[in-house]
């Protein structure tokens, strides 16, 4: 299985966890000292060892995604595949009944060896964590996309 096959398998089993919430499906995807890293953002973090990033990955989703009406995710970019490296640029919509659609924009960059993500990398651009600040003051106050 290419690195791309295997990551496209696990944004299949992520989505299918954000659903139902077993999140052993997605533990195998992970290789026991995976690193999972947030950058270009407050919430920028270093998650090491599977249990970490799993613990992490559902933090966020419990502190931000599902808190949401509407949760969208779009491909913008990609997916690019070079040797066992598969980058992929996309956004994320969120909305609240009476407000303005939130998009996130970031970019995913994974590295796939003997079958498992060793490292995986969430990118943010310059000035999401200001938008990202000031919506969620208006809109979702209690919401925290916090993966630690």
């Amino acid at each position: 299985m290419t690195a791309l096959q295997r990551f496209i398998a696990y944004a299949t089993a992520f989505e299918q966890t954000y659903d139902d919430d077993d999140w052993r499906r997605i533990e195998p995807f992970f290789a026991p000292d995976a690193v999972y890293e947030v950058q270009g953002s407050a919430l920028g973090c270093r998650l090491e060892g599977r249990a970490a990033i799993v613990a992490g990955l559902k933090k966020s989703l419990d502190g931000f995604d599902r808190r949401f009406a509407k949760r969208a995710l779009d491909v913008v970019d990609g997916p690019h595949e070079q040797g066992d490296t598969v980058a992929i640029g996309w956004t994320a919509t969120y909305a609240v009944p009476g407000a303005p659609s939130l998009v996130l924009r970031g970019r995913s960059t994974a590295t796939v060896r003997d079958g498992q993500i060793t490292r995986l990398v969430d990118a943010y651009p310059d000035g999401m964590d200001e938008e990202v600040a000031g919506w969620l003051a208006r809109h979702a106050p209690g919401a925290s996309p916090s993966y630690v």
